[in-house]
């Protein structure tokens, strides 16, 4: 391959970007999302660097971290107001909550989700942020009754 071949090679090569397929932005779920959410969104999904149609980009674990967030310009508030609606809205799936509610000793951990192709159906699964446990405490058997956020998704 000849030199200027390679440059232009080069110069036909897209910048990294974050897709966000017209399905996604067309349903339901993404045009309900607040806008401090959807505006974050691709923040999350630019986090796991695998292609997008590759199947472990669902099931890779990524940290996003409130100091990260605050560089980008969010408020530490509306950081966990997003993280919950992204989680509400199925665009996010929590794997391990970590800082003062978890143990901290760890960030908060997630995967990419598709939850959200069945938002608003009778078989989407509603996952609540607030009631999740850490991996460590999810592991513990501990006898104990029935919380308030066990309740309501049980009843919803």
């Amino acid at each position: 391959m000849s030199r200027s071949s390679k440059t232009k090679d080069k110069r036909k090569r897209l910048p990294p970007f974050v897709p966000l397929t017209w399905e996604m932005l067309n349903h339901q779920a993404y045009k309900d999302l607040p806008p401090s959410a959807a505006k974050a969104l691709p923040y999350f999904l630019g986090k796991v660097k695998l292609d997008f149609d590759d199947p472990s980009r669902l099931t890779t674990e990524f940290s996003f971290s409130y100091r990260e967030a605050k560089s980008f310009g969010f408020a530490l508030g509306t950081f966990s107001k997003i993280i919950k609606d992204l989680i509400r809205y199925g665009f996010l799936d929590p794997i391990d909550k970590g800082g003062l509610r978890g143990d901290c000793k760890s960030n908060n951990l997630f995967c990419l989700s598709r939850r959200w192709k069945f938002f608003d159906q009778a078989d989407f699964q509603f996952v609540d942020w607030k009631c999740f446990l850490p991996r460590q405490k999810q592991l513990q058997k501990v006898k104990r009754t029935t919380s308030i956020c066990e309740n309501n998704a049980v009843n919803s």
